[in-house]
């Protein structure tokens, strides 16, 4: 046993070697090496952090497929999908809504168009809104993907080598060198047999700013062809290439070296890549501080021993000062500031003049600082920066406001007490309890709402009097079916972006995300009892409804006064409507076949007089045409108490239309079935099929206790035409709608009880 245990000890420490050794081998490479990475991918190798970061924003995001995209309407509001992002292997998931995902996406295109450098991002939300979490869990993802090979970045490392400079690195020296190495944990950095000194770069200098900024153009000219050099010379994104410089250790290593040796060449086999591996506990690349992180009392920072090797190496100790500040750790990497209270308040002041300059003072030499600098902050806060005019200007604010997306609420709902909640719900309950949280969050007040629907009276069976129901599907990137042709109409481009941006203004007041889970709980609790002991005649779970919801506000008088007044109501309305489609289209059964050549009979027949008996060429159908007949199709074509006169005008207006396509379809030698004016009447027809298609729950008093009865023995008595609609309908609700065998039956009873059928007869 025991030498079975050393074997399977000695197979796990071969394969943590063989890892290891496979990532170390290619984490520094010579700069010969570099350059050739560099001519293969340029677009990955020459990214600064900016770059980097909206890399990684759009590696991990999911763009859905935008319905609209050719919508002259459209505005470019995305649907997106932030879970691999902000939920996805994070401790504490961030639940993001499209409005702050479409912030979040268009931050990322201006740093990729270099548009937005020399800020700092400033999120900024109400208490409660996650914007912590947001920014933790997000850096935390921008350190994995510089960990993975679509985040390959690479930073400056020097293997000065003393032959090539005439120095003898005595045995003593290297014998104490590696003993403090050892001493403080730094095996990586024990010198190697040949005598050579590495010196790590601490600002992270990107290895082509090593090339002299007069060269650079005429050098990477050569390497880089095609359209991506032309994208290289002239994007904004790219002037950093060209415009910035190494830091003033690689600077004056650089021109120590050049000055010692009889070519450059020598001095560029002393440069190495390597790759940058963000590490957020170490500090290198991203330093998150929070209120009450004090600073260290030494501001200058060095390395002792590599400050006196370059010393003794180089015969002065001027000639190559080790020393840089804590800066320096984030350069071209991110500076983060969590919370502006405390110690950080400070910390927020000084980046003033850091930012507008892009260096800072280090003793008596200027470092350099491309960092990407980023606080959250509460709107409180503010005061730190607003005296200051020229400080307001380097600030670029996100808000990170409290959720307006419905099924991101059910998200955090799912989060907090497992998906299986879903369960205990009739489809459709668990989203409308959400959008009761979400309604006290907005501003009842629209300017792009008040200019666009004019009539709201006529949306009262599906919306509420501020239309707010109407804004959560738009913040959703949905229009609801329930619009008017007109009202939709008008829904341009303008309207559109001035209701997505009112977005900023909403989410700031009413229920918090903390606030949210512990109401949600209570309500839970409330009503658990009834999914846990309450049960049908039949043995099936009575499931939670809106009417245990509206019970539980109207209870709790101090949640209703953060909702606005009538929005229960309304989203029961809503609900009703909602559960009416559905019944609708689980009820429809209608030939669609039949339908088709109906149509088409109708077409041909309407350019013939009444009283002619003809076959038509469509669907070789004998045809009496008669009123009788054109009233068949007409009942479903026409508004609803048109006279003879009306339907005769409606019938000529067809004929018209018909005779355009016919001249269109024998030019495209195309079928009928694929004119325009076909496809109108054709969707018409069925529209108006669906909508009278609940008609069992009025016609069969049998109903409701066959419902009842449905699955049992008792249910076989019924009519055949009974038991054959129910069963259509109950089949049709599981199977389109995800509903339950019990949810089915129960949301049928539901409509009988109250009558909803009743409510949308036309």
């Amino acid at each position: 046993m025991p030498l079975r245990s050393s074997k399977k000890i000695a197979d796990v420490i071969h394969l943590l070697n063989k890892k290891v050794d496979l990532q170390d081998r290619y984490s520094v490479i010579d700069y010969n090496q570099f350059l050739s990475i560099a001519s293969s991918d340029p677009l990955k190798v020459f990214r600064n952090v900016f770059q980097l970061f909206s890399s990684m924003i759009y590696h991990y995001i999911i763009e859905e497929r935008d319905e609209r995209k050719d919508d002259p309407e459209n505005i470019n509001y995305k649907t997106i999908d932030t879970d691999k992002l902000f939920v996805e292997g994070q401790d504490t998931p961030f639940f993001s809504d499209l409005p702050f995902a479409n912030r979040l996406l268009r931050l990322a295109d201006s740093f990729n168009e270099g548009t937005q450098q020399n800020k700092i991002y400033v999120f900024i939300g109400p208490h409660g809104s996650g914007k912590s979490t947001f920014l933790n869990n997000l850096l935390r993802k921008f350190e994995l993907y510089t960990h993975s090979s679509e985040g390959m970045n690479f930073e400056v490392l020097w293997r000065l080598d003393s032959s090539k400079l005439g120095v003898t690195v005595t045995h003593e020296i290297k014998k104490a060198l590696n003993e403090y190495y050892i001493e403080k944990g730094l095996a990586k950095h024990i010198l190697p047999s040949t005598d050579s000194l590495e010196v790590s770069c601490p600002s992270h200098d990107h290895p082509i700013l090593l090339i002299p900024k007069e060269h650079r153009r005429e050098i990477l000219g050569n390497l880089l062809t095609g359209r991506i050099k032309t994208k290289i010379f002239n994007k904004k994104e790219y002037e950093w290439v060209f415009k910035n410089n190494a830091c003033t250790i690689c600077t004056s290593l650089y021109q120590a070296l050049i000055n010692r040796l009889e070519s450059p060449s020598e001095v560029f086999n002393m440069v190495h890549a390597r790759r940058y591996y963000y590490d957020k506990r170490l500090g290198e690349g991203i330093t998150v501080y929070n209120p009450g992180d004090q600073d260290p009392k030494q501001f200058i920072n060095t390395n002792d021993e590599v400050q006196k090797e370059l010393s003794a190496w180089f015969k002065d100790s001027n000639v190559v000062k080790y020393y840089y500040s804590r800066y320096a750790k984030t350069n071209n990497g991110v500076f983060a500031i969590m919370d502006v209270k405390g110690h950080n308040e400070k910390r927020f002041i000084d980046l003033h003049g850091l930012i507008s300059e892009g260096v800072h003072k280090v003793d008596d030499f200027e470092e350099n600082v491309n960092s990407m600098f980023i606080a959250v902050m509460n709107p409180e806060d503010k005061n730190s920066f607003k005296a200051i005019e020229s400080f307001r200007d380097r600030i670029s604010e996100i808000n990170v406001n409290y959720i307006l997306n419905y099924e991101a609420e059910v998200k955090i709902f799912y989060n907090a007490f497992g998906t299986q909640i879903k369960n205990k719900f009739l489809p459709g309950v668990l989203e409308n309890f959400a959008k009761i949280i979400i309604s006290s969050r907005m501003n009842t007040e629209s300017a792009a709402i008040r200019d666009w629907i004019k009539d709201r009276k006529i949306y009262s069976k599906y919306c509420d009097d501020n239309m707010l129901l109407l804004k959560m599907e738009i913040y959703n990137n949905r229009i609801p079916d329930w619009l008017t042709e007109n009202d939709y109409k008008k829904f341009d481009r303008n309207i559109r972006r001035r209701a997505i941006n009112e977005s900023e203004n909403e989410g700031k007041v009413g229920f918090s995300g903390r606030e949210s889970i512990y109401i949600f709980n209570e309500f839970y609790n409330s009503v658990r009892k009834k999914t846990q002991n309450g049960s049908t005649a039949e043995g099936l779970d009575v499931l939670i409804t809106m009417d245990d919801i509206k019970k539980f506000f109207s209870k709790n008088i101090d949640y209703g006064k953060k909702i606005p007044n009538g929005f229960i109501d309304s989203i029961i309305r809503l609900y009703n409507y909602n559960v009416m489609q559905e019944i609708k289209e689980s009820l429809f059964r209608q030939n669609e076949e039949r339908v088709s050549k109906d149509i088409q009979n109708y077409l041909f027949a309407s350019n013939y007089d009444l009283g002619e008996k003809l076959t038509s060429p469509y669907t070789n159908e004998v045809i009496d045409i008669n009123d009788q007949f054109f009233f068949s199709i007409e009942q479903h074509l026409v508004q609803k108490g048109a006279n003879d006169a009306d339907r005769k005008s409606y019938r000529s207006g067809i004929a018209q239309k018909l005779a355009v396509d016919l001249q269109q379809m024998q030019a495209d030698d195309s079928a009928l079935t694929n004119t325009e004016v076909y496809t109108d009447l054709y969707h018409n027809y069925m529209k108006h099929l669906r909508k009278n298609s609940f008609q069992p729950f009025i016609q069969f008093p049998a109903f409701e206790s066959a419902i009842k009865d449905y699955g049992t023995p008792k249910y076989e008595v019924y009519d055949n035409k009974v038991k054959e609609e129910v069963a259509i309908l109950i089949t049709n609700l599981i199977n389109k709608f995800n509903y339950s065998l019990e949810g089915a039956i129960q949301v049928c009873l539901y409509v009988i009880i109250n009558n909803v059928a009743e409510n949308f007869v036309e």
